[in-house]
Protein backbone atom coordinates (compact mmCIF):
# COMPACT_ATOMS: atom_id res chain seq x y z
CA UNK A 1 0.00 0.00 0.00
CA UNK A 2 2.72 2.77 1.18
CA UNK A 3 4.96 2.16 -2.24
CA UNK A 4 1.41 2.50 -4.61
CA UNK A 5 0.66 5.40 -2.42
CA UNK A 6 4.22 7.01 -2.60
CA UNK A 7 4.22 6.27 -6.54
CA UNK A 8 0.89 7.90 -7.17
CA UNK A 9 1.87 10.86 -5.19
CA UNK A 10 5.25 10.81 -7.30
CA UNK A 11 3.21 10.41 -10.91
CA UNK A 12 0.36 12.82 -9.74
CA UNK A 13 3.09 15.60 -8.69
CA UNK A 14 4.35 15.17 -12.37
CA UNK A 15 1.03 15.23 -14.00
CA UNK A 16 -0.15 18.48 -11.94
CA UNK A 17 3.57 19.95 -12.40
CA UNK A 18 3.89 20.29 -8.58
CA UNK A 19 6.48 22.35 -7.78
CA UNK A 20 6.79 20.80 -4.00
CA UNK A 21 6.10 17.46 -2.88
CA UNK A 22 6.39 15.65 0.47
CA UNK A 23 5.61 12.21 1.81
CA UNK A 24 5.62 11.76 5.51
CA UNK A 25 5.73 8.47 7.19
CA UNK A 26 5.53 6.87 10.83
CA UNK A 27 4.87 3.30 11.79
CA UNK A 28 1.38 3.89 11.13
CA UNK A 29 0.19 6.69 9.27
CA UNK A 30 1.00 7.81 5.45
CA UNK A 31 0.78 11.23 4.69
CA UNK A 32 1.65 13.28 1.08
CA UNK A 33 1.47 16.85 -0.29
CA UNK A 34 1.74 18.76 -3.40
CA UNK A 35 2.09 22.83 -3.86
CA UNK A 36 1.94 24.22 -6.96
CA UNK A 37 3.61 27.72 -6.95
CA UNK A 38 1.34 30.27 -8.70
CA UNK A 39 3.56 33.03 -9.22
CA UNK A 40 5.36 30.57 -11.87
CA UNK A 41 2.47 30.10 -13.25
CA UNK A 42 1.29 33.78 -14.01
CA UNK A 43 1.40 36.88 -11.87
CA UNK A 44 0.14 35.30 -8.46
CA UNK A 45 3.47 36.17 -7.11
CA UNK A 46 3.84 34.01 -3.53
CA UNK A 47 0.67 32.53 -3.68
CA UNK A 48 0.70 28.57 -3.66
CA UNK A 49 -2.15 25.79 -4.34
CA UNK A 50 -2.10 23.04 -2.41
CA UNK A 51 -3.47 19.19 -1.79
CA UNK A 52 -2.92 16.34 0.93
CA UNK A 53 -3.83 13.07 1.44
CA UNK A 54 -3.22 11.68 5.55
CA UNK A 55 -4.13 8.10 5.78
CA UNK A 56 -4.22 7.96 9.49
CA UNK A 57 -4.35 5.01 11.69
CA UNK A 58 -6.40 4.59 15.25
CA UNK A 59 -3.02 3.74 16.58
CA UNK A 60 -2.35 7.25 16.97
CA UNK A 61 -6.12 8.34 17.77
CA UNK A 62 -7.39 7.35 20.90
CA UNK A 63 -10.51 8.46 19.90
CA UNK A 64 -11.63 6.85 16.74
CA UNK A 65 -12.12 3.21 15.42
CA UNK A 66 -11.87 3.41 12.65
CA UNK A 67 -11.05 6.59 10.42
CA UNK A 68 -10.92 7.18 6.79
CA UNK A 69 -8.28 9.10 5.49
CA UNK A 70 -8.34 12.84 5.66
CA UNK A 71 -8.12 14.65 2.53
CA UNK A 72 -7.41 18.67 2.15
CA UNK A 73 -7.03 21.70 -0.62
CA UNK A 74 -4.94 24.51 0.76
CA UNK A 75 -4.39 28.07 -0.48
CA UNK A 76 -1.88 30.57 1.26
CA UNK A 77 0.38 33.28 0.44
CA UNK A 78 3.42 33.63 1.87
CA UNK A 79 6.41 36.12 1.41
CA UNK A 80 9.50 36.97 3.87
CA UNK A 81 9.43 38.74 6.67
CA UNK A 82 10.74 42.63 6.99
CA UNK A 83 13.79 42.97 9.17
CA UNK A 84 14.11 39.04 9.72
CA UNK A 85 16.37 37.24 7.80
CA UNK A 86 15.44 34.17 7.00
CA UNK A 87 12.11 33.77 8.45
CA UNK A 88 8.71 33.37 5.81
CA UNK A 89 5.63 33.59 7.22
CA UNK A 90 1.91 32.38 5.33
CA UNK A 91 -1.57 33.10 6.08
CA UNK A 92 -4.32 30.81 4.37
CA UNK A 93 -6.98 28.34 4.08
CA UNK A 94 -7.82 24.92 3.49
CA UNK A 95 -10.92 22.36 3.07
CA UNK A 96 -10.91 19.49 4.94
CA UNK A 97 -12.82 16.38 4.54
CA UNK A 98 -13.03 12.79 6.31
CA UNK A 99 -15.25 10.20 7.73
CA UNK A 100 -15.45 9.57 11.41
CA UNK A 101 -16.63 6.45 12.49
CA UNK A 102 -19.55 6.59 10.00
CA UNK A 103 -19.75 10.62 10.36
CA UNK A 104 -19.41 13.18 7.58
CA UNK A 105 -16.62 15.75 8.72
CA UNK A 106 -16.13 18.90 6.40
CA UNK A 107 -14.15 22.35 7.72
CA UNK A 108 -12.78 25.26 6.08
CA UNK A 109 -9.78 25.99 8.79
CA UNK A 110 -8.02 29.74 8.43
CA UNK A 111 -4.10 29.73 9.68
CA UNK A 112 -0.69 30.79 9.74
CA UNK A 113 2.35 28.89 8.82
CA UNK A 114 5.87 29.88 9.69
CA UNK A 115 9.54 29.07 8.43
CA UNK A 116 12.59 30.28 9.92
CA UNK A 117 16.03 29.26 8.26
CA UNK A 118 18.32 28.90 11.18
CA UNK A 119 21.60 31.00 11.05
CA UNK A 120 23.74 28.25 11.70
CA UNK A 121 27.53 28.76 10.08
CA UNK A 122 27.04 25.56 8.54
CA UNK A 123 27.40 23.82 4.85
CA UNK A 124 24.05 22.11 5.45
CA UNK A 125 20.75 24.44 5.81
CA UNK A 126 18.36 23.72 8.64
CA UNK A 127 14.87 25.11 8.53
CA UNK A 128 12.57 25.16 11.67
CA UNK A 129 8.72 25.41 10.58
CA UNK A 130 5.49 25.16 12.19
CA UNK A 131 1.80 25.61 11.47
CA UNK A 132 -1.62 26.28 13.62
CA UNK A 133 -4.85 26.10 11.37
CA UNK A 134 -8.17 26.63 13.61
CA UNK A 135 -11.94 26.32 12.36
CA UNK A 136 -14.16 26.95 14.79
CA UNK A 137 -18.11 26.05 14.92
CA UNK A 138 -19.27 28.48 11.99
CA UNK A 139 -16.43 26.91 9.52
CA UNK A 140 -17.50 23.71 10.68
CA UNK A 141 -20.26 21.42 8.49
CA UNK A 142 -21.70 18.39 7.95
CA UNK A 143 -21.62 16.57 11.63
CA UNK A 144 -18.13 18.92 12.94
CA UNK A 145 -18.08 21.17 15.42
CA UNK A 146 -14.57 22.49 14.85
CA UNK A 147 -11.08 21.98 13.36
CA UNK A 148 -7.53 22.38 14.96
CA UNK A 149 -4.28 21.45 13.58
CA UNK A 150 -0.91 22.38 14.84
CA UNK A 151 2.64 21.26 13.29
CA UNK A 152 6.23 21.55 13.98
CA UNK A 153 9.00 20.81 11.92
CA UNK A 154 13.11 20.77 11.78
CA UNK A 155 14.36 20.03 8.46
CA UNK A 156 17.65 19.57 7.25
CA UNK A 157 18.86 20.30 4.08
CA UNK A 158 21.68 18.41 2.29
CA UNK A 159 21.36 19.43 -1.22
CA UNK A 160 19.70 21.97 -2.88
CA UNK A 161 15.95 21.58 -2.94
CA UNK A 162 15.46 18.12 -1.09
CA UNK A 163 15.00 18.35 2.50
CA UNK A 164 14.77 15.55 4.95
CA UNK A 165 12.12 16.41 7.68
CA UNK A 166 11.18 15.24 11.06
CA UNK A 167 8.42 17.14 12.85
CA UNK A 168 5.06 15.94 15.18
CA UNK A 169 1.49 16.98 14.69
CA UNK A 170 -2.26 16.82 16.35
CA UNK A 171 -5.06 17.12 14.21
CA UNK A 172 -8.27 17.67 16.14
CA UNK A 173 -11.60 17.29 14.18
CA UNK A 174 -14.24 17.30 16.80
CA UNK A 175 -17.45 16.24 15.92
CA UNK A 176 -21.20 17.71 17.54
CA UNK A 177 -21.70 15.15 19.77
CA UNK A 178 -17.87 14.35 20.84
CA UNK A 179 -14.30 15.38 21.02
CA UNK A 180 -11.85 13.79 18.47
CA UNK A 181 -8.45 13.94 17.80
CA UNK A 182 -7.70 12.50 14.16
CA UNK A 183 -4.11 12.10 14.00
CA UNK A 184 -1.66 12.65 17.41
CA UNK A 185 2.03 11.36 16.12
CA UNK A 186 5.88 12.55 15.59
CA UNK A 187 6.82 11.52 11.54
CA UNK A 188 9.77 11.86 9.71
CA UNK A 189 9.70 12.65 5.82
CA UNK A 190 10.93 14.06 2.36
CA UNK A 191 10.23 17.30 0.95
CA UNK A 192 11.33 17.84 -3.13
CA UNK A 193 11.46 21.39 -4.62
CA UNK A 194 11.06 21.62 -8.04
Amino acid sequence: MLKKLLLSVLISSAAFAAHQVEVNVNDNDVEGQIRLDMGRMGDMEHTYMGARFLNGDNNNSQTIVDPDPLMEVSFMVQNDVRGVRGLKLGLGFKGEYTKIDGQSFAAIPLGVEAELKLPLNSPIAFYLGGAMYYAPSVLAFKDADDYFETRIHLDVEPIDNARIEVGYRQIDTNLKNRSVTYNNAFYFGLRLDF
